[in-house]
């Protein structure tokens, strides 16, 4: 699932996804406006989500609007 925030004509893409990597664990991936990518990596699905709400606030607090969602 992707996810985008926007601040004036900048975005911010997130995307949840299953680790490309490591059989069961799940990643939340950001793609920051100038295209720099950080990837963080969980062991369960409901560690991720906890994770993903505080990304959110934080987006949220620096006054980033948002998120809308697409399915891949």
């Amino acid at each position: 699932m992707f996810y985008f925030f926007n601040r004036g004509s900048d975005y911010v893409r997130c995307e949840i996804r299953p680790s490309i990597l490591t059989n069961g664990f799940y990643e939340i991936a950001i793609t920051e406006p100038g295209g720099a990518e950080r990837v963080e990596s969980f062991e369960s699905s409901d560690e991720a989500h906890r994770h993903w709400l505080r990304v959110q606030q934080q987006f949220l607090q620096q006054g980033w609007w948002g998120p809308h969602g697409q399915r891949d």
